[in-house]
């Protein structure tokens, strides 16, 4: 394997973690309604996750929590252990099923949004920091799971007309219908 072409992506990825991490603190909490706003690294994480695997995806994922618990001032690693764990299940999910249309990127986004936030409430917990208010908790990850949604269907359908339009086979080499 060339390493420049290894050293050349894993600077993509990372302009890409931290630009979705600038992108989430300067623009994404304009966003924010009853506590939930989108969460932009979490798409990366599940558009690497898809596009490359299960285990780039735990590291991308990884890398972009961990970005984002340096910027949000918590923890160190909640953020991180639970966007890779997304990233790990993600990649493993669109291995196993053929995740094709926005519909399908807009439910895998919710339930991913879901999740993270779980993961981060149990991991929370067993550290012992206090356990929110339930009802905006839940407000709050039901308003983040709804942006993320409508966010991935409109990112996942603009890099689908853009590789249809660059001539890019589909991923398993599967003609357009």
């Amino acid at each position: 394997m060339n390493p420049w072409k290894v050293a050349g992506a894993a600077a993509a990825y990372a302009f890409a973690l931290l630009l979705a991490t600038v992108v989430e603190g300067a623009w994404a909490w304009r966003l924010s309604w009853g506590g939930g706003a989108p969460d932009p690294v979490l798409l990366v994480v599940l558009a690497t996750s898809l596009r490359k695997g299960p285990e780039l995806g735990a590291v991308v994922g990884f890398a972009g929590g961990f970005f984002q618990d340096l910027a949000g001032g918590g923890p160190l690693g909640m953020v991180a252990l639970s966007k890779a764990a997304v990233g790990m299940a993600a990649g493993t999910l669109g291995q196993a099923l053929a995740l094709e249309g926005s519909w399908a990127a807009a439910a895998l986004a919710a339930s991913a949004s879901v999740a993270a936030k779980l993961l981060e409430l149990a991991l929370a917990w067993l550290v012992g920091d206090l356990t929110p208010a339930w009802a905006p908790w839940v407000r709050g990850v039901a308003v983040t799971a709804c942006h993320n949604a409508l966010l991935a269907a409109l990112v996942f359908a603009g890099v689908r007309r853009a590789r249809r339009w660059l001539g890019s086979p589909r991923p398993g080499g599967v003609p357009e219908a």
